[in-house]
C-alpha cells in the first residue's frame, strides 16, 4: 500500500480537502473541509484514494437528480450536485472547522454496494454507525469520532 497520499491534519488545514463515508443505512456522502472541518485519520492516511474514489463517482452516470444543492456562479463545477445526482449526499464544513451541514441530498440515494468496486472500498473504510445521512441535517466533530 502507498503512503504517498498520507497527509496530517496540520497539512490540510486551510486547504479543501473532499472524502467519502457511509452511513448505518448504507447510505454514501462526500465531505468537504473547507480548510477547517475535521478530518479522520482513516482519510488523512491515504487522501489520494478518496480523491480516485471520488473520480470514479463523477465518472459515473446520473441516476437520480438532487433533491436540493447550492446553486453556484456559472462556471464553477458543482461537485455537490454532481454527487447527488449519483445518489451520495454532500456536506460542507467552514474554514473555521463548525461541524459539516448537508449541502446536497440526492431524491434516490444510492447503497453502498451499488457503487463502483474501488468507492465501495474507500466509503467502506470510513462507516459511521451512528450516523444516518437522511434527516440529519448537521454532523458534528463528536459524531464523526464516535466509530463504534
Amino acid at each position: 500500500m502507498s503512503m504517498t497520499g498520507a497527509k496530517s491534519a496540520d497539512e490540510i488545514l486551510g486547504l479543501e480537502f473532499d472524502w467519502l463515508a457511509s452511513d448505518a443505512d448504507g447510505y454514501v456522502a462526500l465531505f468537504s473541509t473547507a480548510g477547517g472541518g475535521y478530518a479522520p485519520d482513516e482519510f488523512l492516511r491515504d487522501t489520494d484514494a478518496h480523491d480516485a474514489a471520488i473520480d470514479a463517482v463523477l465518472a459515473s452516470p446520473a441516476s437520480t437528480v438532487a433533491r436540493f444543492a447550492p446553486e453556484l456562479p456559472p462556471g464553477l463545477k458543482n461537485m455537490w450536485r454532481m454527487v447527488a445526482e449519483r445518489g451520495l449526499f454532500a456536506f460542507d464544513s467552514d474554514p473555521h472547522g463548525g461541524p459539516y451541514r448537508v449541502v446536497a441530498a440526492p431524491v434516490d440515494p444510492i447503497r453502498i454496494v451499488d457503487l463502483p468496486r474501488g468507492v465501495i472500498d474507500i466509503a467502506g473504510r470510513l462507516k459511521l454507525r451512528q450516523v444516518r445521512f437522511v434527516g440529519q441535517p448537521v454532523i458534528t466533530m463528536e459524531l464523526l469520532q464516535e466509530r463504534g
